[in-house]
């Protein structure tokens, strides 16, 4: 994956089309990665952030999102992914974890661990935005 800069937001370029421009996703610092198997909770997570004014990409794996989260404010990790791509989120979070949100069941809560942030379900639109800024105010 290229990098390039588009007056001052940084640009990911997937280098799988033909076009230079075909494949670019614009992200800046406000941009927020959701990953999330279930349709219906990356839509009800982005759109509690878009209303705050992040903008956000959602995936339904961590292989599509790898990319797009480098580049990102942070990640949104639904817990789901750790079961069906344990290998992939291992890494991800060894690799990006002070840039990740795990979202946890309540019964089977993982015990945090320094690297990451977990965020117990269910929560609120108000919870979710504490942790991201908490995330950001430590990113300074």
């Amino acid at each position: 994956m290229r990098r390039v800069a588009a007056r001052g937001v940084m640009a990911a370029h997937c280098g799988r089309c033909t076009s230079h421009c075909a494949g670019l996703k614009l992200l800046d610092a406000k941009t927020i990665i959701v990953v999330a198997a279930d349709q219906g909770l990356r839509r009800s997570v982005a759109f509690a952030l878009e209303v705050e004014g992040y903008a956000t990409q959602s995936y339904d794996t961590l292989r599509t999102a790898e990319d797009a989260s480098r580049l990102a404010l942070c990640t949104v990790l639904d817990d789901d992914i750790l079961r069906s791509e344990p290998q992939a989120a291992a890494q991800f979070l060894s690799n990006r974890g002070g840039r990740a949100i795990l979202l946890v069941d309540g019964l089977s809560a993982l015990q945090q661990r320094v690297d990451y942030t977990t965020l117990t379900k269910p929560f609120t639109g108000a919870d979710l935005l504490g942790v991201i800024n908490s995330l950001v105010v430590a990113a300074k």
